[in-house]
C-alpha cells in the first residue's frame, strides 16, 4: 500500500500533467533565447522584449493558480502561495547573486566590487528595479559599467506585483462572497473589473512616464503592471476559451507567435518603449496563451517540440546566469568577438543546466517549507533525497554568503587594480623631484616640440581602481537635472580677462585642465555647467534661461562652450541654428565665443579594453577607430560659422592620429562609455587647450 507521501506526490503529478502547457514552455524558451542573443550580439534589436513575454506569462499563471485554488477550496492561502514563490524563486536567485559577487571579487576593481555587492543586496530584497532606475537617472553614474545583476530588475517587478495582487484578489472575492447574491461568478466579475482598471491605469502611467522619464518608465512596477494584468485577464476569461474551435486555436497561436517575432525586430529600445511599443509583444503573447487555453496546441510545433520545452524548463536558470556571465567575461575578452561568444554561450548553458537539475528543480519538488502529506509517518526515499539536496544547497548558500561578507570587508589585493597615488602636475622644464610627473605624460606626449622619446615606465594614471572617480573639479559646481544653477570661480577677481565656461558634462570635463591655467593666462574663470546644459536655445536644461541672462549681463571677454556630440537634436543643421540663436546675444556684448570641438565618441569598447585584466600597456592596442569616433557630427562646428565673433578650437590632434588611443602618454583618456575624459588627461591637456583658446579669442 503506497504511503501518504506517495499518494500526495501522485496526485500532484496528475494535477501538473493536467495543467501543463507546452506552448507556454515554448514561449518561455523563445523569450529567454531572444534576450540572451540580444545581449550577446545586439541582434535582434528588439530581443529585450522577451522580458515582456515573461510578464504576461507570469500574470496568467499566477492569476489562474489563485482562481483555481479559490474555486477548489473557497479560499486563498497566502502561506501556501508565498511558500511556493520562495521555493521557486529564492534558492537559485540567491545562488547566482552570491556567485556573481564572488566572481566580481576576483575580476572587478574595488569600487565596482562594492557596487556589485550593493546591487546584490537590492536584488535579494526584490527592489533592484527601483535601485537601477535611481542609478540610471543619476548623472554621476550614467555611462558607467553595467551591473552584472541589472537583469534582476524584472524579477523585482514580478515579485512586487505578487506582493499586491493576491491580497487584492482575496479582498475582492471575500467582499463578493459576503453580498446577499454574491458568489464566485460575482467575484470573478469584480476581479475582472479590477484587472481592467489596474491595467488601463498602469498603461496610461507608462505612456506618460515613457515620455517624461524613460529610465524610470523602463524599470517601474507601476508602468509594467499592465503587462502582467493582460496575462491576468486571459486567466480570468479562460473558462470561456475552452470552446474555441481547433481552426481558431491554430490561427490564433500562429498569429500571436508571428507578432512576437515581429516585435523582436521592430520594437525600438527608446522613443516609445515600454509604452506604447510593448503592447505588440504583450498582446501577441496573450493571443498565444488564449489560443492554447482549454485545448492542446497540436500544430504550433515551434513552441511545443521537446527541444523548446526543455529550454523552457531551464529558462529561469538561463535568464539568471546569462547576464553575469556576459558582463564578467568582458573583463578578459572583447565583447562580440568570436572568442567571447564561444566562451559565453557554453558557459551559460552549462551553468544553467547544472543549476536547474541540482538546485532549482530538486528544491522546487522537495517538501522544504511544506507540511508532510496527511497520514504519512515518513517521507519516501525520493522525497528524503530531495529534501537533503535542498537543505544541502541552502547550507552551501549560507557558507558562501558568510565568505562573501568577509571578502567584501577586505578588498582584494590585486596588482592589476592596485591603488596608486596620483602626483600633482607641474609643467615647465621637466620634473625637479620624484613627486612631479614627466613632461611628456598624457597629451604632452603628442607634442612634436616636446621631444618625448623618454620611457614613461609601466604605470598608468589614473589607476584602474580610481578611473571612474577621476573627475577632479569637473562636478564641483555641477547641478543635476532639475537642480538650481550654481557656479564656481577660479583665478584672481582682478585678472585681466574675464572668462566663462558653459555647457554640459563634456564641457565640465575640460575644467580640471583649464582651472590650472587661469594664473598662466591671466583669467578669471566662472563656470556655468550642469546636466544637459548645452548652450542652446532649445533641448537644454531648466537653468539655461538663468545662465543666458548671466552671460549677457556678465561682461565676459571670452565665453568657452563645448557639448557632447550625441546630445540634443539628431538634426545637426537644426541644432547648429539653435546654438547660434543662444550665442548671438552674448556675442553682441563684445564677448568672443570659443567653441571647443567635442572629444571622440564611441568610447565604450576602448574603456572596456583598458580595464581588462589582460591589458598590456606595451602593445597599447585599445583604440577607437577614427570613423567611429567622429561618426556623429558635432553641431558646434557648424554653429561657429553662423555667429560673428565666434571661433572654433579643434581638439582632434590631442586625441587621434590614424586611430584614437584609449591610453595616451601613460594616461587613460576616457573614464566611461560616453567619452567623458579623465581629470588626469584633462590636466595634461590644459596647457595646450588654454593656449588654443587664447589664440582663437585674440
Amino acid at each position: 500500500m503506497p504511503s501518504g507521501a506517495a499518494v500526495g506526490q501522485s496526485a500532484l503529478q496528475r494535477v501538473k500533467k493536467k495543467t501543463f502547457r507546452p506552448d507556454i514552455q515554448g514561449l518561455r524558451a523563445l523569450a529567454v533565447l531572444a534576450v540572451i542573443v540580444d545581449h550577446l550580439t545586439g541582434w535582434p534589436g528588439g530581443g529585450f522584449v522577451g522580458v515582456d513575454v515573461f510578464f504576461v506569462i507570469s500574470g496568467f499563471l499566477i492569476t489562474g493558480l489563485l482562481l483555481r485554488e479559490y474555486q477548489r477550496s473557497g479560499r486563498i492561502s497566502f502561506v501556501d502561495f508565498y511558500r511556493r514563490r520562495v521555493k521557486r524563486i529564492m534558492p537559485l536567485a540567491l545562488l547566482v547573486i552570491v556567485a556573481t559577487v564572488v566572481a566580481a571579487y576576483f575580476l572587478f576593481t574595488t569600487p565596482r566590487l562594492i557596487e556589485t555587492f550593493q546591487d546584490g543586496v537590492w536584488a535579494t530584497f526584490f527592489a533592484a528595479n527601483w535601485h537601477f532606475a535611481a542609478a540610471g537617472t543619476d548623472y554621476f553614474q550614467f555611462g558607467g559599467p553595467i551591473s552584472p545583476l541589472q537583469h534582476y530588475w524584472s524579477l523585482a517587478v514580478e515579485e512586487q506585483f505578487y506582493f499586491v495582487w493576491p491580497w487584492l484578489m482575496v479582498f475582492i472575492l471575500w467582499t463578493a462572497a459576503r453580498r446577499a447574491n454574491g458568489g464566485e461568478a460575482t467575484g470573478r466579475q469584480i476581479v475582472g473589473v479590477a484587472i481592467v482598471v489596474v491595467s488601463v491605469g498602469s498603461f496610461a502611467w507608462a505612456m506618460w512616464e515613457t515620455t517624461t522619464n524613460p529610465t524610470w518608465a523602463y524599470f517601474s512596477t507601476l508602468g509594467r503592471a499592465w503587462e502582467l494584468g493582460v496575462g491576468a485577464m486571459v486567466a480570468l476569461v479562460a473558462p470561456r476559451l475552452t470552446a474555441m474551435p481547433l481552426w481558431a486555436r491554430t490561427a490564433g497561436g500562429w498569429a500571436g507567435l508571428a507578432g512576437i517575432l515581429v516585435a523582436f525586430f521592430i520594437v525600438p529600445d527608446s522613443n516609445g518603449f515600454p509604452a506604447p511599443w510593448a503592447a505588440l509583444p504583450v498582446l501577441s503573447t496573450a493571443l498565444v496563451i488564449a489560443a492554447g487555453t482549454g485545448g492542446e496546441q497540436r500544430h504550433l510545433w515551434p513552441l511545443t517540440n521537446p527541444v523548446t520545452n526543455y529550454t523552457g524548463n531551464i529558462s529561469y536558470s538561463l535568464y539568471l546566469w546569462h547576464f553575469p556571465v556576459l558582463i564578467t567575461l568582458l573583463t578578459v575578452l572583447p565583447g562580440q568577438s568570436f572568442q567571447y561568444v564561444a566562451v559565453a554561450l557554453p558557459l551559460t548553458v552549462v551553468l544553467s543546466v547544472a543549476s536547474y537539475h541540482l538546485v532549482e528543480d530538486p528544491i522546487r519538488r522537495s517538501f522544504w517549507l511544506e507540511k508532510r502529506p496527511h497520514g504519512s509517518k515518513h517521507h519516501s526515499p525520493r522525497a528524503t533525497e530531495r529534501k537533503a539536496v535542498s537543505w544541502g544547497w541552502l547550507g552551501v548558500l549560507a557558507v558562501m554568503t558568510t565568505v562573501l561578507a568577509s571578502l567584501a570587508l577586505q578588498p582584494p589585493n590585486n596588482p592589476a587594480v592596485a591603488d596608486y597615488v596620483v602626483p600633482s602636475f607641474e609643467f615647465g622644464d621637466g620634473p625637479t623631484n620624484e613627486e612631479k610627473l614627466p613632461l611628456c605624460l598624457g597629451a604632452a606626449s603628442l607634442d612634436t616640440a616636446a621631444n618625448c622619446d623618454q620611457n614613461l615606465g609601466t604605470q598608468i594614471l589614473p589607476s584602474i581602481d580610481a578611473l571612474t572617480e577621476d573627475t577632479g573639479n569637473s562636478y564641483s559646481c555641477f547641478p543635476n537635472t532639475e537642480q538650481p544653477m550654481k557656479s564656481c570661480t577660479y583665478g584672481n577677481a582682478s585678472a585681466e580677462t574675464k572668462v566663462a565656461v558653459v555647457g554640459d558634462s563634456h564641457a565640465a570635463s575640460l575644467l580640471p585642465g583649464l582651472a590650472n591655467q587661469v594664473g598662466e593666462q591671466g583669467w578669471n574663470l566662472t563656470t556655468f555647467v550642469g546636466a544637459g546644459c548645452i548652450w542652446s536655445a532649445t533641448d537644454s536644461c531648466p537653468s539655461m534661461p538663468q545662465i543666458q541672462q548671466a552671460l549677457v549681463a556678465g561682461d565676459f571677454d571670452i565665453v568657452i562652450t563645448s557639448a557632447y556630440r550625441g546630445s540634443g537634436s539628431t538634426n545637426k543643421e537644426q541644432q547648429a541654428r539653435s546654438f547660434a540663436d543662444a550665442w548671438t546675444p552674448v556675442a553682441a556684448t563684445g564677448a568672443r565665443i570659443v567653441a571647443v570641438a567635442d572629444v571622440p565618441g564611441s568610447a565604450s569598447e576602448a574603456v572596456a579594453c583598458v580595464t581588462r585584466l589582460n591589458f598590456d600597456l606595451a602593445s597599447n592596442d585599445c583604440q577607437i577607430p577614427t570613423a567611429a569616433a567622429y561618426r556623429v557630427q558635432d553641431a558646434l562646428m557648424q554653429a561657429v560659422a553662423r555667429v560673428e565673433g565666434a571661433a572654433l578650437v579643434d581638439t582632434r590632434q590631442y586625441f587621434c592620429g590614424q586611430t584614437c588611443p584609449a591610453v595616451i602618454g601613460n594616461v587613460i583618456v576616457y573614464r566611461d562609455d560616453i567619452s567623458h575624459i579623465s581629470a588626469t588627461y584633462s590636466e595634461t591637456l590644459g596647457p595646450y587647450l588654454a593656449r588654443d583658446i587664447a589664440a582663437a579669442a585674440s
